[in-house]
């Protein structure tokens, strides 16, 4: 592709920054207008507890929904063009359109898809990236400045989690205008400042969706005009997961998506204990995501829900870096 054609003329880091920078251009031009065919937003619904579907936001009714199925192709393609690609590789961009497409059906369904369908199929989708992972590479898990071997069927259900949990806390983030855009493009960057160097292909993959989430924020900040919906969403949390494995160091996932866990995860742990503990008082005084407590019983303004996650996040990153210096591992 462009890659092969340019990489004898160029500097390297130079080709993916085209891509990067192509893609956001790209897609500020295709969502000036956005298509037709998408979907319009009807509130965010969410399925408590008891299995009941209720409107808890109902300011996003009527804005289209459902443009991850526009950028993401756009970062696909720009990551076909501009990155060495290979069999790896390219099995992980076709599992990210697999997770596009579900996300999208789902966005432009009547009703929303139930908890147990849309699960089942992260599940999968989870599973053939896990599969795929240790088919080229071995589980070796850095912790901590060490690095210790993991039987290969322990890593294939820890990342299998890894991975299910990535898209999931992703998804329950994107509810406020600007928040899983902007903390995302943070910890594409964190991951590519830390681990360029043990994974350039996939630290640059970060980069050129970032490009194009940058076009994506000129129309999703607040006031938003468009909402990326489980087609958006559910591809990034795959990829913070993809970077988190092939970083060699995937427990630092805790500290890298941090924000995503605190926010949206939380709610996941809320509803497990409710539902199947039967433990009713759980958080009871809290509402998750947490950034509808922060919006609903705290009155703080989306704007500034956003900027603080923005910090916290950076501030996660931050100590991952940190701990990646005194760990002596590749860093800055």
């Amino acid at each position: 592709m462009v890659y092969n054609l340019l990489q004898d003329s160029i500097p390297q880091w130079l080709i993916p920054s085209i891509g990067a920078v192509l893609g956001c251009v790209i897609t500020w031009l295709l969502l000036r207008k956005p298509f037709s065919f998408l979907p319009k937003d009807g509130g965010k619904q969410v399925e408590t507890p008891e299995g009941k579907i209720i409107v808890i936001n109902d300011k996003s009714a009527g804005k289209t929904t459902g443009v991850g199925v526009v950028f993401i192709p756009v970062f696909l393609l720009m990551s076909i063009l501009f990155l060495p690609l290979g069999a790896e590789l390219s099995i992980n961009l076709g599992l990210m359109l697999l997770m596009m497409l579900t996300g999208f059906l789902d966005d432009a369904a009547k009703q929303p898809w139930g908890e147990l369908i849309k699960g089942l199929l992260d599940l999968a989708i989870s599973i053939a990236a896990v599969v795929t992972f240790l088919a080229f590479h071995t589980p070796d898990v850095g912790f901590f400045g060490m690095s210790f071997h993991m039987p290969v069927v322990v890593y294939g259900i820890l990342g299998v989690i890894l991975m299910w949990a990535s898209i999931n806390v992703t998804n329950c983030s994107d509810g406020v205008d600007g928040l899983c855009g902007s903390v995302s493009i943070v910890t594409y960057l964190a991951y590519f400042l830390i681990f360029r160097e043990v994974m350039p292909s996939y630290a640059w993959m970060g980069i050129i969706l970032s490009g194009v989430l940058i076009a994506y924020l000129r129309f999703n900040w607040y006031p938003s005009t468009v909402l990326m919906g489980d087609a958006g969403s559910r591809p990034i949390g795959f990829l913070l997961a993809l970077l988190a494995m092939h970083s060699g160091h995937p427990f630092i996932f805790l500290l890298m998506s941090a924000v995503f866990i605190i926010d949206g995860g939380l709610g996941l742990i809320k509803v497990s204990l409710i539902r199947y503990l039967k433990m009713k008082n759980a958080f009871k005084n809290i509402q998750f995501p947490l950034h509808d407590h922060m919006r609903k019983k705290i009155g703080i303004p989306v704007p500034m829900i956003t900027l603080m996650f923005i910090g916290l996040q950076f501030m996660f990153c931050s100590l991952a870096w940190l701990i990646d210096l005194m760990s002596n591992t590749p860093a800055i």
